[in-house]
């Protein structure tokens, strides 16, 4: 390792002692003796902070602690300033070390196991608690002092740091779980966050309601009201719970430990350490339950049916669909090229030895080849790889097809469509051949207009596609017409809510009093996820002649 690689290490190490000390000493002036929020600090960081910080984390407890043990030096003897020197950080490193190899508790992005995180935080929780206690029992205590409790003292200090840790862990994992990845940065995720259901009803709903029960255990007339008040804070924890699973509990059990300490009246009464109690129990019941209601809800799916793997590998299947049609698009292209051929050859060799018109030779070839056109362009667009989306619309199989029909068409774009990915490009095609069809097959169409507008927002670029008809008269089910020869499935809207599912579109059908709408709106990330890129490059790869 060279000299300016080791003093990289060393400024990392020093950096992440610092930051620990200072969120050590802030936390710290807002705790007490049944409410030590440093312990979920402290927790939070063994949880998420890699094994070769740990070192430095050891060294940034060990400031604070061991300013505290020289200021008491005097009031509570040597002894209890050696042991108070060593920083309790390191005595649950053993445990917590064994929970993350053994049991998993570090969350990955989108798993959290509840469970093991729980029963790591009863043991950390008792190893500080017995720390503490022999701790206290080493201590010079004046003879006029009352002789000390310890039974009480360790109750105590066991549940200040078992809700210290439930108070900060569950925010903490589900900011961690909520994090962004490569494709969305930290404004988007939080405006995100902010609008979520989650945030409008624990904001709407359960603020107001432990706002009135901290209002009520503080200000009411007899101690009976005020004792209710303080155990049916843990009311909201449960609702929030039963309504967003295991992030509810999480948002819920930070807003009601935080009500709870509001309401203390003194730093050791005793009703507000049983209103703790109540607290505590309600939100580790509630994080396991909600944990088992988050897994229900993953197993079953979003209400939508479109979660992001099953998106992926839809889009994944789709380019490759799209690759294998392209190829057979090529072949059509090349048999349609063999036929102009064996015409040019046919009408030279007529011209010098067969005194026969040649006229309905060409007109057959010409409807041979218009044939063959429609079924390239059924299968593959191939023009949309050459001329791009805008050209292909305007001029290709849609335009051709419409136009024998005597049908009046115009395409309309507006933004930067040809920065939309290859896939998603195909997809606005098979939208537009599927909405036209549609509303050619029930409908006695007289116009039809194409408007696809395109921006970025944030991370994404959306793209709206509007077809617009004009009809004639009443749905013509009952009149026969040539069909469009288009690249259409004939499964009607169904097939376009099929499309724009794929990159989370919503389809709308409006019915106007001179004919009809289909609409969509799409978006995509604007870097493309690279499992499923190269498959969509490959199948809009230009050919080259």
């Amino acid at each position: 390792m060279s000299q300016e690689s080791r003093w990289n290490v060393v400024a990392q190490h020093m950096a992440v002692a610092v930051a620990y000390a200072v969120g050590y000493l802030l936390l710290r002036q807002i705790s007490w003796s049944h409410w030590i929020l440093f312990a979920g600090y402290r927790f939070s960081v063994l949880l998420l902070v890699p094994y070769r910080f740990w070192p430095a984390l050891i060294l940034g407890e060990m400031g604070p602690m061991a300013y505290a043990s020289l200021s008491c030096l005097d009031t509570f003897g040597w002894l209890w300033s050696s042991l108070m020197f060593f920083p309790p950080l390191a005595m649950a490193m053993p445990f917590v070390k064994f929970g993350r190899d053994r049991w998993g508790i570090t969350p990955l992005r989108g798993s959290v196991r509840l469970a093991p995180i729980l029963a790591c935080t009863v043991v950390v929780s008792a190893v500080w608690t017995l720390a503490y206690v022999v701790t206290l029992s080493t201590a010079d205590v004046p003879p006029t002092s009352p002789p000390i409790d310890y039974a009480v003292e360790g109750a105590r200090w066991f549940v200040g740091n078992y809700l210290g840790i439930l108070t900060v862990v569950p925010l903490v994992l589900l900011v961690w779980q909520g994090r962004p990845n490569g494709l969305v940065h930290w404004p988007t995720t939080l405006k995100r966050a902010l609008h979520s259901s989650l945030a409008i009803e624990a904001s709407a709903f359960a603020l107001p309601a432990l706002a009135f029960l901290v209002w009520l255990s503080l200000y009411a007339s007899s101690e009976a009201s005020q004792s209710i008040a303080r155990t049916v804070i843990f009311l909201p924890i449960v609702w929030l719970a039963l309504r967003h699973g295991w992030h509810g509990a999480a948002v819920g059990g930070t807003m009601g430990s935080i009500a709870v300490a509001l309401t203390t009246p003194h730093l050791y009464d005793a009703s507000t350490l049983q209103a703790e109690v109540f607290v505590a129990f309600a939100i580790s019941s509630m994080l396991l339950f909600g944990g088992r209601i988050t897994v229900l809800h993953q197993q079953n799916g979003p209400h939508d049916g479109r979660g992001p793997q099953s998106l992926d590998l839809a889009r994944q299947l789709q380019a490759h669909y799209a690759a294998q049609l392209q190829q057979s698009a090529r072949g059509v292209e090349r048999v349609g090229e063999a036929l102009q051929t064996i015409q040019r050859l046919l009408s030279d060799l007529s011209s010098r030895c067969l005194p026969f018109d040649t006229r309905e030779l060409q007109r057959r070839t010409r409807a041979t080849e218009e044939q063959l056109f429609q079924l390239r362009d059924a299968l593959y667009p191939t023009s949309l790889t050459r001329q791009g989306l805008r050209a292909t619309l305007r001029q290709g199989g849609i335009a051709r097809a419409l136009d024998a029909q005597r049908i009046g068409y115009w395409c309309h774009t507006q933004g930067p469509i040809h920065y939309l990915s290859p896939a998603l490009q195909l997809a606005l095609h098979r939208i537009v051949s599927e909405g036209v069809n549609c509303l050619y097959a029930t409908h006695r169409v007289q116009h039809v207009s194409v408007q696809i507008r395109s921006g970025e927002h944030d991370a994404f670029r959306w793209v709206v596609v509007r077809i617009n008809t004009k009809l004639a008269g009443n749905p013509v089910s009952h009149i026969r017409r040539p069909a469009l020869r288009l690249a259409a499935t004939g499964f009607g809207i169904d097939a376009v809510k099929a499309q724009a599912a794929l990159f989370e579109g919503q389809t709308h059908v409006r019915h106007r009093a001179h004919g009809e709408s289909i609409s969509a709106l799409l978006q995509e990330p604007k870097t493309y996820p690279s499992e499923w890129v190269a498959a969509t490059e490959h199948a809009t790869r230009p050919v080259l002649s």
